[in-house]
């Protein structure tokens, strides 16, 4: 009663410090029952007291989880504000045997998932399955120590995820916001859960809660996809990922994406994303296609082949536009693609004089050689001329070609070869002139224009001739699998090509 003197609070002030007081006094006495407080101690919200007593209790001896720490302050935070949603939280990260994240998680996504058919998480006459062995199992699965393919616990996943989406959502401020309504983060939690059954031998009670997070959230996710850490699934409804599916880590995916096959063949059949990739909302990326890392893939897309590593694909079917610029998109979201360095872009006279060029000491004698530097818009104008005189010279001198891969509608590199019959600055080589040079090796298009991309550092759609003699030889060793000495054969091959243009 002594703590709890002094003037009379205000309707809905929280007392902090009184809690703390009163908690402490209860705390020392065992024979102190709280639910025959006198209303003169009713000053101190009884949630508050709650919160409270439990930090008085733990042992100080174990470290403290910062996460559950965070949660379980923005819920009595809530309680204070909102007091109808008491009862909410208390069944789901207040319930009465919650004593960690992983606990909070898993009591919320069993009451999500079966509040649809019982009354109560408790209830074990109405519900399909037993409300409380559904929860252990979760709970076990949660905690398991076993490493997943991506290198993390289950439980360091969803941490990951939970984070990811609040610093990525600017809806969600809050991890509690994220733990009870983001249904995208749900998804993810049980299907990582039922990933974990599965190789349990437990597949039946796996494809149970795959329909389940199916019915209730609308995402449909197999429990054999394998699924990074660090992933936001952004609104969600209407995600699907097929079976032999892989999504990376850091990947953020707006809803309506399909990760799926092309048929009804069987084995390895279906997307393969890396890391820190940015899918846009109601993208179909279709057969065992590989993702690069950080790729962008705009919105409404349908990807039907592989892209490399910072490319950025959009359009029906998706072709390569551009390089990012950032270089983990799934973290920045960036969905109008802005950071994106567009191919065809005019480049100024000194760009182009310097395109892929490694060494700085070229660029900075060229540019201490200049006194005034041109304009913006004067440089962009002479460019245009010398590509407008580019498309007029020699016309009978340009690479030819029978129709190819290239040619394919389908090809996501298909806007380098119109870069390149738009004409390029003289001397520098396309794709027209690479692919022509490594025609006698068969190369697969698929590779080459990968080989393209990767030495197309500027995005422009062209390449510098000392630049490419100098990067290419290796960059196609590696990627084609072809022998050096026959890799700076191909290199000095397209090199002439493009002078000849």
């Amino acid at each position: 009663r002594d703590h709890a003197q002094g003037p009379e609070p205000g309707p809905g002030t929280h007392q902090t410090s009184n809690a703390v007081a009163l908690a402490s006094l209860i705390h020392s006495s065992s024979s102190f029952d709280k639910r025959n407080i006198p209303p003169c101690l009713r000053l101190v919200s009884i949630s508050a007291l709650d919160m409270t007593m439990e930090t008085l209790t733990q042992n100080h001896d174990q470290p403290q989880d910062g996460l559950y720490c965070r949660l379980k302050r923005e819920a009595a935070e809530v309680i204070q504000q909102e007091p109808e949603m008491e009862k909410l939280l208390r069944q789901t990260v207040l319930a009465p045997k919650v004593q960690t994240f992983e606990g909070a998680v898993a009591q919320t996504l069993c009451h999500r998932l079966l509040l649809s058919s019982i009354q109560s998480i408790d209830s074990e006459h109405t519900c399909p399955v037993s409300p409380s062995a559904f929860l252990k199992l979760i709970l076990q699965c949660m905690e398991s120590p076993l490493i997943e393919h991506n290198g993390s616990t289950i439980s360091e996943a969803i941490r990951g995820d939970a984070l990811a989406v609040v610093e990525r959502d600017p809806a969600m401020d809050t991890v509690l916001e994220v733990v009870l309504f983001a249904k995208g983060f749900s998804a993810l939690v049980a299907h990582r859960v039922a990933f974990r059954l599965w190789h349990m031998k437990r597949k039946f009670t796996a494809l149970f809660l795959q329909s389940q997070t199916s019915a209730v959230f609308g995402v449909d996710i197999h429990p054999l996809a394998r699924v990074g850490k660090g992933v936001m699934m952004d609104h969600a409804t209407g995600i699907v990922v097929g079976e032999t599916a892989t999504i990376g880590d850091g990947c953020t995916i707006l809803h309506g994406v399909t990760l799926g096959g092309t048929g009804k063949e069987r084995g390895d059949r279906h997307p393969k994303v890396g890391n820190y990739v940015l899918i846009g909302a109601g993208s179909q990326l279709l057969g065992n296609i590989q993702i690069g890392d950080s790729a962008k893939i705009g919105a409404g897309s349908v990807l039907l082949g592989d892209i490399p590593d910072f490319a950025t694909a959009v359009g029906v079917p998706a072709k390569i536009i551009g390089r990012n610029d950032d270089n983990h998109p799934g973290e920045e979201v960036d969905m109008k693609l802005r950071r994106v360095s567009l191919l065809g872009r005019a480049a100024s006279t000194i760009a182009i004089a310097c395109i892929d060029d490694e060494s700085s000491s070229s660029i900075e004698s060229h540019s201490n050689n200049t006194d005034t530097p041109q304009s913006t818009e004067e440089e962009d104008t002479k460019e245009e001329k010398i590509m407008e005189r580019q498309r007029h010279k020699h016309p009978e001198t340009r690479p030819t070609k029978e129709k190819t891969e290239e040619d394919d509608k389908m090809w996501p590199y298909r806007e380098y070869v119109e870069v390149a019959k738009r004409g390029t600055p003289e001397g520098t080589v396309s794709i027209l002139h690479f692919m022509t040079a490594l025609k006698p090796e068969k190369v697969p298009s698929c590779v080459a224009g990968r080989c393209f991309f990767e030495l197309d550092k500027r995005g422009r759609g062209y390449i510098n001739p000392d630049a490419f003699a100098k990067d290419a030889p290796i960059v196609i060793h590696c990627t084609c699998g072809i022998s050096m000495e026959k890799a700076k054969d191909f290199a000095k091959k397209a090199v002439e090509l493009a002078s000849l243009n």
